[in-house]
Parts: structure tokens; sequence; C-alpha cells
């Protein structure tokens, strides 16, 4: 089994499309190639599609001039446009696959796009104000559906992959989620995918430089590596009885070192 596996996109569209290209993953009109339609490979995206996460990158996604200004409604409402006609052309990239060829588990982000009754999520300086009451616009009722319909875990050929981590309060976004801070997992030197069926799991939410982290004494991959500048990462699980060989694509360091 061959399996695709993309990080965090944040609205980061036109690295998705380059990382399905480079994938093999889209014919030439743009649409799923024959080794997705017919399951020869499968695709998983680890959750959060939605909500930029700079000013910058939410300037480029609404088109405005100068600094992005969450509690500027035209702003705001540029914002909440640009992600749904972004989430309506992956729907409709996704939708001639037949079920189970691709999977976008629940992200955080995403359960907080749905959720009117959670508040808005911040990163860094901004507020993700974005279909929340009293701010944004509602979401359209066939996106809310979709995204609610997404998975909070997926396993393929005994592999796991979710958004945050291999168990289930990891991948609970309610309130304790963050106040416990559930990624905590990762710093601890214990194997955490001991105990559960899964030969190796594959996770987002938190983000790395340089392609991939491990955490779980090597039993599990972190892959939220799309978030720095041009730097892109895919990753590809060739998965067998005999074991699972991992490799990693694009474009997974570019910094300029000052001498």
């Amino acid at each position: 089994m061959r399996i695709v596996v993309i990080g965090d996109l944040h609205t980061q569209e036109a690295k998705l499309w380059r990382m399905l290209d480079e994938a093999g993953l889209r014919d030439d009109d743009g649409g799923p190639s024959p080794d997705l339609r017919d399951g020869s490979t499968h695709l998983v995206l680890l959750g959060d599609l939605v909500h930029a996460k700079s000013r910058e990158a939410y300037a480029a996604l609404a088109g405005v001039d100068g600094p992005y200004d969450e509690f500027d409604p035209v702003h705001l409402h540029r914002a909440e446009r640009a992600q749904e006609a972004f989430l309506r052309r992956v729907a409709a990239f996704l939708a001639p696959l037949e079920e189970g060829i691709a999977t976008i588990v629940l992200g955080n982000h995403d359960h907080n796009a749905v959720t009117r009754t959670q508040g808005p999520l911040r990163s860094d300086d901004i507020s993700h104000l974005e279909w929340k009451p009293g701010y944004g616009r509602d979401l359209p009722d066939d996106l809310a559906d979709w995204i609610a319909s997404w998975p909070r875990e997926r396993v393929l050929g005994g592999v796991h992959f979710a958004h945050v981590g291999p168990l289930p309060e990891h991948n609970t976004f309610d309130t304790d989620f963050y106040l416990e801070n559930r990624r905590r997992w990762i710093y601890e030197d214990v194997d955490v995918i001991e105990g559960t069926d899964y030969r190796l799991g594959v996770y987002g939410h938190t983000p790395v430089r340089g392609g991939l982290n491990l955490a779980s004494r090597g039993r599990a991959l972190l892959l939220d590596a799309n978030g720095h500048g041009d730097e892109y990462v895919w990753c590809e699980l060739d998965v067998d009885d005999t074991g699972i060989r991992v490799r990693l694509h694009g474009l997974v360091f570019d910094e300029r070192l000052e001498s």
C-alpha cells in the first residue's frame, strides 16, 4: 500500500496542488490521477485546512493592501470567502474518488470553524474570527456539514493517522484540550504507541522545521511542516507485511544563515 500524507495546510492552496502534483496524484486537467482513482495510492490530509497562521498570509488570502485586520469586517469577510472557495475546490477534487481512498482528518482549527459555541482560536498575535457569531458570517451549511463529517482518525495498514496524537483524548478538541495542552505527549520519553494496535503513528498539529520530527521513541512521525515560508513537505509511506518505508519529499528546509 502506498500512502501519501500531507500535514497542516492552513489555507495554503498552492502548496497543496504542488504536493499532489509531485506525488503524481493530479492529472494534467487538475483532477485525480489514475493512481488515486483506482485506490493504488491512498491520500491522507492531517487536518487544519482553515485559518492562515500569520497576518501576511491572511493579507494575501484576503487580497488586502497593508496589514490584515481581523476586526475589519471587509478584511474578515474576504478571508472567509477565500477559504470557502478553497474548501470547495478541495471537495471538488476529491468528489470523483470512491469512499476511503482519500481522508481528511479533523483538526482543531477545522473543529473550531464549525463549532459556533467555541470561542475564537489565536495564532501568535492574530485571532481567527472567521464564522464566529458577532464577527463573521455563518459558514455555509454544506461546508459545515462536510467538515463535521471528517473523521478524527484513520488506520491504514496498521498506521494510525490523526491530527494530534494516538489516544482519543489527543483528538478531542474541547476546552480541556487547550487547558491541558494535549500535545505534551510528544515530549515524554515513553512509547505512547505501545499498547495500541498501531505499527506507527503519523500526526500534524505540532509545527516542525526540517521536514519531520519523531516522538514516542521513534514510533510516531510529526508532519506539521508546511508553515514556514516556501517550505513544504509531504510524506510517502510504502506499507507491507514486512515493514514500513518512509520517504520525505518537498522543500524541507530553506533558510539563509548569516555568517
